[in-house]
């Protein structure tokens, strides 16, 4: 998977005659997220400020990744399959998959995202929410840690309109790949930690 990873190609659900399976894929365009272009909806601004969630990074990678093999609809998600968890767990185990969380005031966890990293590449690859804003706030989340941790390539593969509002662009895949080749040269220094003071609410300017 690292190797696939290293390369620009994701596992990614496809069905045929009714049934999932994993493929292996490198969509052209692809995705991904400017670390130094992230735009914020004014709501999400309000409730990160009055301090509506609160953060924290790899002390429950496994509920995460449940959570996101679980929430809507079981079939839509059933690409996620206990090899592929398992393989992911991991990946998760060995330093190169990573979460956020997203807890409410009661400490709750309400929402959360997962993904694999690859040198200063961090390929995000799924998420879920419990509450009302919680993945928005994952991405947040997530884009705080990757600036502070020195990052320089979030991979979201594929736009969607929840990304498309903090700024997602697609690109050409040759370019993705030598950004990919480039972020691949450097080593990032994620948090050691599972909290830190990262000022999230000023990640970027409101939408």
């Amino acid at each position: 998977m690292l190797d696939a990873y290293r390369h620009g190609i994701f596992p990614w659900p496809c069905r045929w005659a009714d049934q999932w399976f994993v493929g292996w894929h490198s969509p052209d365009p692809r995705a991904i997220l400017p670390l130094d272009n992230v735009r914020i909806p004014k709501r999400l601004q309000r409730k990160l400020r009055a301090g509506h969630f609160r953060f924290r990074w790899n002390s429950c990678f496994d509920s995460v990744l449940e959570h996101c093999a679980s929430v809507g609809d079981r079939k839509e998600n059933a690409w996620l399959c206990p090899d592929l968890l398992d393989a992911i767990s991991s990946l998760h185990r060995s330093g190169d998959a990573h979460c956020i969380e997203v807890y409410d005031r009661d400490g709750t966890l309400c929402g959360g995202l997962y993904g694999i990293a690859v040198g200063a590449a961090f390929s995000a690859e799924s998420m879920f929410h419990l509450q009302s804003d919680a993945s928005k706030a994952a991405v947040c989340g997530l884009v705080a840690v990757l600036r502070h941790a020195g990052f320089e390539l979030m991979d979201i593969q594929q736009t969607s309109p929840h990304l498309l509002a903090f700024g997602a662009v697609e690109i050409d895949r040759c370019d993705y790949l030598v950004a990919l080749q480039r972020a691949l040269g450097k080593q990032p220094s994620w948090p050691a930690t599972t909290e830190h003071p990262i000022p999230i609410d000023r990640i970027g300017a409101e939408d």
